[in-house]
């Protein structure tokens, strides 16, 4: 039985992929959300097949339908003793979570952390000296990597 992706929390814009020939079909995001268009949908942002059809090898666009796990609010380490009582590591910090990062925001919980991002708040936080860093997001959510 194929998976149906909710249609609502499809990215917007989020390109779709028509080649069912693929043979990473069963499995793609793009593809298996193509299948999941709601029949009132009536533009669609596609892949180009003459483009697909060119390639050679490993698909680029492909994405896993395998769900990874995104972090919410990291309150406790910004209010950390080590954090707070160490110069370099509490403007680190500030830097990372404040200036511009990807992560603004993430602090509250406004915006989920990939995987890649929760290892470096992670790091940064071992590097300043935050004994339990895996303890430090408050919330786990599983979703798509889309």
């Amino acid at each position: 039985m194929k998976e149906e992706i909710d249609f609502t929390k499809v990215p917007y814009q989020y390109a779709m992929c028509l080649n069912r020939k693929c043979s990473k079909a069963n499995t793609c995001l793009r593809q298996l959300t193509e299948q999941s268009v709601p029949e009132k949908i009536e533009y669609w942002d596609i892949l180009s097949p003459k483009h697909l059809a060119a390639l050679q090898g490993d698909c680029p666009y492909y994405r896993s339908n395998t769900k990874v796990r995104y972090a919410k609010r990291i309150h406790q380490n910004i209010r950390s003793p080590a954090i707070q009582t160490n110069a370099s590591c509490h403007i680190t910090s500030n830097e990372f979570f404040l200036a511009g990062e990807p992560t603004t925001g993430s602090a509250k919980g406004e915006r989920l952390l990939t995987p890649s991002e929760q290892q470096r708040i992670l790091t940064i936080l071992k590097n300043c000296g935050v004994t339990h860093p895996q303890d430090d997001f408050d919330v786990y959510v599983e979703d798509y990597d889309w």
